[in-house]
């Protein structure tokens, strides 16, 4: 958890009681939780927050890339934590199982230069599957 904090610091946003605690929240629980999740969880040691402080220092996490955003079906935002070592650019692979998050430590994807004449940035990929332990499970 050392390491996620210090990705916050290099970045040079304060490591601020709710923050270090939602961090805390999302690396022991695992998975990936929505900002409603997240504040629920955060009232039971804060009395004082509120959900757009909750989103805000989400989206602030997941600049700094301590946190990722898992892309769902119910169309609302979901965040897990992302223990990739670095910035280098990589995916993630989510079990729709018991919605575990892992990375995959490099891209498998080679982006075109060119789409329908746009000049492509950058590019997002997200894998869904079921982890070993709940194909066990089945």
């Amino acid at each position: 958890m050392d390491r996620l904090l210090e990705k916050i610091r290099v970045r040079g946003y304060k490591l601020t009681p709710k923050r270090i605690e939602m961090i805390r929240i999302l690396y022991a629980k695992g998975g990936h939780f929505t900002p409603e999740e997240v504040c629920a969880l955060l009232k039971r040691r804060f009395k004082k927050i509120g959900l757009p402080s909750v989103y805000r220092n989400l989206e602030t996490l997941a600049e700094c890339g301590v946190l990722v955003r898992i892309h769902q079906l119910d169309r609302q935002r979901h965040y897990a934590v992302c223990s990739h070592q670095g910035d280098k650019h990589h995916h993630h692979i989510v079990c729709t199982g018991c919605n575990k998050v892992e990375e995959m430590s490099e891209c498998k994807v080679e982006a075109p230069k060119k789409v329908h004449g746009f000049r492509v940035l950058e590019h997002f990929l997200q894998f869904q599957g079921i982890c070993p332990d709940c194909e066990i499970k089945k």
